[in-house]
């Protein structure tokens, strides 16, 4: 029947003189469970109801009439109820129910039809658990050693000012029964303790990071200030390098989980290379009391391993060593939540569960959830009308991957970056609350000629001749919503793409802009659902570096559509078959409402993309910190 609330009577009364439609009154709705329903259970009771719209001048004759709930006879209750159970089939995942009434004496049909979700769920706001990997190979660990150290502040002269004394009035000449005949006050004198700079060396190791820091061209001046046969003079000590060694665990954060806890085990150790002396003033280098110097080095180089070690065994008010506040420093820009996010509109939280390192690398895993912040501004979605408001998305249980030192295809890279299934149905669902799907349709590629036809009365009456007595110039358009999100099961593409879309219950409506006497009004000309298995891939767009996620065109034999409103009494047949062949013109172009996100930064440097590849189950990416 014509929707009275969007075509006023008289047009109304117009449209089915000049279309000469037939209607009828006998509805049927199944009303238990509800479309988009979560099922774990094997079976689900499915209840509705057969009525007329207009009871008092059509009663409703049980007798007359016929019901199949998905091809099967179901008996109708005097009073228009039904009741039946069915089983469901997990590995589809969405399993249609369709109601389908027959008035035997007019031949009228009618159709209702809800998708259930077998399976687990996630519901909004909670985690997905083990939702997302994150994994730094040995070769990004040498990425990340220049932030740490540009986050490390070593000033031996800090450490080490001058003036300090190394060593006070020390008896270095000892003269047995005559006494001491030598002493020495010893201080570390100007120019100041200097290097000439340092790197950082990482090392992943079975539950911890073994650290080196290695300091260039130690200089260290001192002067010695003696009495009795120990001369005045200055000495200058020199080291080629100064390898300062610890070992360093990582876990989450037990206060802020999305941050990493960096913690040091045990003590640093010191190892000096070509330590040697020249003296730069007064008489020291003379024979015995050059001999002398080795026992004065032999005080200032634990002083300078004692300083130096330290300062770096030394803990901050959060308990931190300096190298594990740098690590931890450092770690805080591996930034995915912010950039993804703020790209997608929606809010990402992924607070760390695991923190392991081996010796392959370190691999940190979170948890993760997906929340639609609405509002108009940077990062919120404003959803147009037709967006479905969801509770909760498809929970697939994944094992957490491994990773190792190539990609799948055996190139090598220093960063990989997994999302699991449920987290991506998470994302989907937020997207689809965003306005992903939501679409209007006003030309389709019928004939598959790359050139797209809009859409009249004139062409639609070719397969909808119910409409032959409207003018063929009205324009017509085909309202796309979704009524749930589609979701990623952990199968590839159809055709090997990375994922599997499974799209459920996406309704299109036919709609003409009919004008009569001077007025316009909206024609309905059919409602439909739309069921379609679709491989999805992510690429990079070089030009902007960029992630695109980009859906393959559908196989027809992998499309069902479903008429469930006839308000025009047309035989949609011919509709239902046709659609299939021509959703491939406009189905791939929706995926454009997934969009593009930029890479994430990590550290601070830029992601260039080696491989996006299944690992496991998880859609990983696979890059370089470039």
């Amino acid at each position: 029947m014509l929707k009275k609330s969007s075509l006023p009577k008289f047009l109304t009364s117009a449209v089915i003189i000049t279309s000469a439609v037939i209607t009828g009154c006998m509805r049927v709705e199944v009303d238990d469970p509800v479309n988009g329903e979560f099922i774990e259970a094997p079976t689900v009771t499915v209840s509705g109801n057969v009525f007329s719209t207009t009871p008092d001048d059509f009663p409703l004759n049980v007798a007359d009439m016929t019901l199949e709930i998905n091809g099967s006879p179901i008996p109708i209750a005097p009073d228009g109820s039904y009741s039946t159970n069915i089983l469901l089939d997990p590995l589809k995942v969405f399993n249609a129910i369709e109601a389908d009434i027959l008035e035997v004496s007019t031949g009228f049909v009618d159709s209702d039809r809800i998708v259930v979700i077998a399976g687990d769920s996630i519901a909004e706001g909670d985690y997905s658990p083990e939702a997302i990997a994150l994994q730094i190979n040995a070769s990004g660990l040498d990425s990340l050693e220049p932030v740490v150290a540009s986050l490390v502040d070593i000033d031996p002269a800090t450490l080490m000012p001058t003036g300090t004394t190394v060593a006070n009035n020390v008896c270095v000449v000892n003269g047995g029964w005559l006494g001491c005949l030598g002493r020495a006050t010893i201080k570390i004198s100007n120019p100041a303790p200097s290097i000439s700079g340092f790197g950082v060396d990482f090392t992943s190791q079975q539950d911890n990071v073994h650290s080196d820091i290695v300091l260039n061209n130690l200089v260290l001046n001192v002067y010695i200030d003696g009495s009795g046969v120990v001369p005045n003079c200055s000495l200058r000590l020199k080291a080629n390098t100064v390898t300062l060694g610890g070992n360093y665990a990582l876990e989450p954060d037990g206060t802020t989980p999305t941050r990493v806890d960096v913690y040091q085990q045990g003590g640093v150790s010191t190892a000096f290379t070509n330590f040697n002396q020249e003296f730069t003033s007064g008489i020291c280098d003379v024979p015995v009391i050059g001999d002398l110097i080795q026992l004065i080095v032999g005080n200032v180089r634990p002083m300078v391993e004692d300083g130096l070690e330290g300062f770096l065994n030394s803990t901050d008010s959060n308990n931190n060593t300096p190298i594990a506040a740098a690590v931890e420093g450092a770690l805080a820009g591996v930034d995915v939540s912010g950039s993804i996010g703020q790209a997608l509109s929606t809010q990402l939280d992924a607070p760390f569960f695991q923190v392991k390192e081996t010796t392959g690398g370190i691999t940190l895993g979170s948890n993760a959830r997906f929340i639609t912040n609405y509002g108009t501004d940077p990062g919120q979605c404003n959803p147009p009308e037709g967006a479905p408001d969801l509770t909760a998305s498809y929970h697939v249980s994944q094992p957490f991957p491994t990773f190792g030192s190539n990609t799948p295809s055996g190139s090598p890279y220093e960063i990989g970056m997994g999302i699991s299934s449920s987290g991506f149905n998470q994302l989907l669902r937020s997207m689809v609350e965003c306005g992903l799907l939501v679409a209007t349709i006003s030309e389709l590629d019928l004939f598959n000629t790359g050139v797209p036809i809009p859409l009249t009365v004139g062409l639609l009456k070719a397969f909808i001749p119910e409409l032959g007595g409207l003018d063929p110039s009205f324009p017509a358009r085909i309202a796309i919503n979704p009524t749930m999100a589609p979701l990623i099961t952990g199968a590839p593409g159809p055709a090997g793409e990375l994922a599997l879309l499974k799209i459920a219950q996406l309704q299109l409506k036919v709609l003409i802009d009919v004008t009569f006497q001077g007025q316009v009004g909206v024609l309905e000309a059919a409602d439909m659902m739309l069921d379609a298995d679709v491989g999805i891939d992510l690429n990079v767009d070089e030009a902007t570096g960029t992630l695109v996620f980009e859906l393959a065109e559908p196989d027809p034999f992998n499309i069902t559509v479903k008429s469930v409103e006839n308000p025009i009494g047309a035989d949609l047949s011919t509709v239902e078959a046709l659609l299939p062949h021509v959703v491939g013109s406009f189905l791939p172009a929706l995926a454009g409402g997934l969009g593009s996100f930029p890479l994430p930064s990590f550290l601070g440097l830029n992601l260039e993309v080696v491989e996006v590849a299944r690992n496991g189950e998880m859609l990983t990416i696979y890059a370089d910190l470039n």
